[in-house]
């Protein structure tokens, strides 16, 4: 069934990570302030353009022990911007937040996509994509060929992954305004179920 529908991660990733590391430096030496473009100074080189919502570093910031919970408090992580703006979920206290954990290679994460774009439209929650294991420079090209405007965050360490328990993705958690987790989802949603668990939130 299309709600049940999960990838796991495969073990190529990690050699694909440790090649890249040189170009997510590059990437975020170059990074421009105000539009968020990096390039080089010779006049011929390419420019990365690095979408506004795209988080290029990440890191937990509560680590404590065991898979969060339904009325845990979701465990704080911290994301960092190109502009070098850091924000953490516990910012977002008063809100309502869906944090989804997705890859780039995972079939039923790109078909989620438009609709968990379509939530962050909604002026009552924020859409927070936690990717799994990959880097920036895989992301920013993702985002961009799809018009993808939500927060996705780049946590190669994968230490907040872990954290979540997001062996097998797309895996979402909802979050309640005062910061408790409300609901998991395992596994691929419709929009209709996203909105339902949304409205479910206090």
């Amino acid at each position: 069934m299309r709600q049940r529908e999960m990838c796991a991660f495969p073990r190529t990733q990690a050699i694909r990570r440790l090649a890249a590391v040189a170009l997510l430096t590059l990437v975020a030496a170059l990074a421009g302030c105000a539009g968020q473009r990096a390039g080089s100074s010779s006049g011929g080189s390419a420019v990365v353009e690095i979408p506004r919502g795209v988080a290029i570093e990440s890191r937990l910031v509560e680590r404590g022990g065991g898979i969060p919970s339904q009325g845990d408090v979701a465990p704080d992580f911290a994301f960092t911007f190109a502009n070098g703006e850091t924000r953490r979920l516990s910012d977002l206290r008063g809100a309502k937040v869906v944090v989804n954990f997705w890859a780039t290679w995972c079939a039923p994460c790109e078909e989620e996509m438009p609709d968990l774009q379509r939530l962050d439209e909604r002026s009552d929650v924020v859409v927070l994509g936690v990717n799994r294991l990959e880097l920036p420079e895989v992301i920013i090209p993702f985002a961009r060929e799809r018009n993808l405007t939500f927060t996705l965050i780049a946590n190669p360490d994968g230490d907040i992954v872990e954290r979540y328990g997001a062996k097998n993705i797309p895996i979402s958690y909802f979050i309640n305004s005062d910061g408790t987790i409300g609901y998991r989802q395992l596994g691929i949603m419709t929009f209709d179920r996203m909105q339902e668990q949304v409205d479910r939130l206090r």
